[in-house]
């Protein structure tokens, strides 16, 4: 890693000369970064290095997810007791840049834009990330790790595995860490086993059984939603091996997945289960999954599709079984398909991807932040010790949950660099002492083993990324939604998994998905030595 930085800064160097050489010996814009004063003449001594950042002020913006979990009385994304710790702590001005989290790449386009991105840029998503390497949006920022980082820098070198999701055209855009299994563990379903014990069925186990058990909730309480969730079409999807978004590898050929012929299975599944009322009807407006957690937490449905665990679903469980003390929700393991017996949707092994824009002012001051968060992420994730958390085996266990939640939950948003590791036995450890926090973190620990059961199938390590074929999923993915819901409510036979399917090839052969194609099996031919 320290060897490709210091080419890095050398191919920096040779560029920086040949511009300088092109005009007539001068530079065309500003200093280099790391550049020294003028050189004197010959006998006398040379200048120290001067860092031209160290005269700029040490202000850093940087992009914050808005989950809506700052309290009135706590303040905002903006503003509260978490922010101006930061601030103080690490001796530098920064300023959160909230986005919804549920339109957070639309949110950072606009402000992309109108000229008003943040200095540092996070999400979860590698392949917005890579997008907006190609829009020319970002800047490659391994020298500038190379020469002000230390904690990070080092980590990075004891990680190396990380450098293939962080470099983008053969250099280094962006920087993680690697996610604790808790965070590998994305989507998950929970299920009543109360209502399966009263209808006399046990968990499926197959799609089939799946929707049968569906049929029996609905019989058996004919006002409720059988399935609700968020992720429902993502559950369905990874079941199914074929998300719409990801490329699969079939017969050693790259194929994008919402043109393969189970991506169609997965439409007409969706359709059934609609048309057969088995499924909340407004599920595809629900966009914020606020109907969906109020049908689950009031005890009006049976299965739900969401996160694995954690956060949310512990909020929704906790209210669940606060309002309806009989209940019993327990974690359901990943149903099998026609074609194979895949897991929920999980993450691979980095975790938010931080890139700065070309335009911020500090790149120095920028580096130096991501450093102070690396060394002090376990504050922003754990709250004050002795006062939100004590240490208990080496582990934080939290000392009243509804305080946490409050004051503690959002900061998490913050810490966007962490060296977290975390065991299924630690949820117990971690939680309140209180009897339901107990029993949620009882839960989820068997979720998360449940959870991570069946590997979610991910033919390739990391998505390719190049302009063509970011161009088509711009538009493909708004036409994707739009077919699917047709292809659901509509009636007739007409409208079915398999003319969803016609309509998306369609339009992946017109937005120029056959090239699309040639370029992602090169790619794939180029790097799979390394997968």
């Amino acid at each position: 890693m320290r060897n490709a930085m210091k080419g890095l800064l050398l191919a920096f160097a040779v560029v920086v000369l040949l511009a300088a050489c092109s005009n007539g010996g001068k530079a065309t814009s500003g200093t280099p970064i790391g550049g020294t004063s003028p050189t004197a003449s010959s006998g006398e001594s040379t200048a120290p290095e001067v860092d031209p950042f160290d005269a700029i002020p040490r202000k850093v913006s940087i992009s914050a997810f808005d989950r809506g979990a700052v309290s009135s009385d706590e303040g905002t994304y903006e503003k509260n007791r978490w922010v101006d710790w930061i601030r103080e702590q690490s001796g530098i001005d920064v300023t959160m840049v909230p986005v919804p989290r549920g339109q957070a790449q639309d949110s950072l386009n606009v402000l992309i834009a109108s000229k008003q991105a943040p200095d540092l840029i996070w999400e979860y998503d590698h392949t917005y990330i890579g997008k907006l390497v190609t829009q020319g949006v970002l800047q490659p920022i391994g020298e500038y790790i190379e020469k002000y980082s230390t904690s990070y820098k080092q980590y990075l070198e004891e990680n190396q595995d990380l450098l293939p999701y962080l470099t983008f055209e053969e250099e280094m855009y962006a920087v993680a860490t690697k996610r604790p299994v808790t965070s590998i563990a994305n989507h998950g379903m929970w299920i009543r086993q109360d209502w399966l014990d009263e209808v006399g069925m046990q968990s499926p186990t197959t799609i089939e059984e799946l929707i049968a058990v569906a049929r029996a909730f609905k019989d058996r309480y004919p006002d409720i939603a059988p399935i609700v969730g968020q992720n429902s079409f993502d559950i369905y999807s990874a079941s199914y091996g074929a998300f719409n978004n990801m490329w699969y590898v079939e017969d050693n050929k790259m194929q994008y997945g919402a043109t393969l012929d189970r991506f169609g299975d997965v439409v007409q599944l969706e359709k059934q289960l609609f048309e057969e009322g088995l499924v909340d009807r407004e599920y595809l407006t629900d966009s914020n999954n606020q109907r969906a957690a109020q049908l689950w937490s009031t005890g009006r449905a049976g299965i739900l599709m969401g996160q694995w665990g954690l956060g949310n679903i512990d909020n929704l469980n906790r209210d669940l079984l606060t309002n309806v003390p009989t209940a019993e929700p327990v974690p359901l393991e990943m149903v099998s398909s026609p074609y194979g017996h895949y897991g929920s949707y999980q993450e691979s092994a980095p975790f938010m991807f931080v890139a700065m824009s070309k335009d911020a002012a500090n790149p120095k001051a920028a580096i130096e932040y991501l450093d102070w968060v690396f060394e002090n992420w376990r504050t922003l994730v754990s709250g004050e010790e002795g006062v939100h958390y004590e240490m208990v085996d080496g582990v934080a266990k939290k000392l009243d949950a509804d305080i946490f939640s409050k004051e503690v939950g959002y900061a998490g948003e913050y810490a966007v660099l962490r060296q977290e590791v975390v065991k299924p036995e630690y949820l117990s450890i971690m939680a309140a002492d209180d009897e339901l926090s107990q029993r949620i973190a009882k839960l989820n620990s068997e979720s998360l083993t449940t959870a991570l059961k069946h590997p979610f199938r991910r033919d390739i390590p990391y998505q390719p990324n190049f302009d063509e074929i970011n161009d088509i999923r711009s538009s493909l993915d708004q036409f994707i939604r739009e077919t699917r819901a047709e292809a659901v409510t509509q009636q007739g036979d007409k409208y079915s998994g398999k003319w969803a399917l016609e309509e998306i090839r369609k339009e992946w052969e017109r937005l120029g998905g056959p090239e699309a194609e040639q370029i992602a099996q090169r790619w794939y031919e180029e790097n799979k030595a390394s997968f």
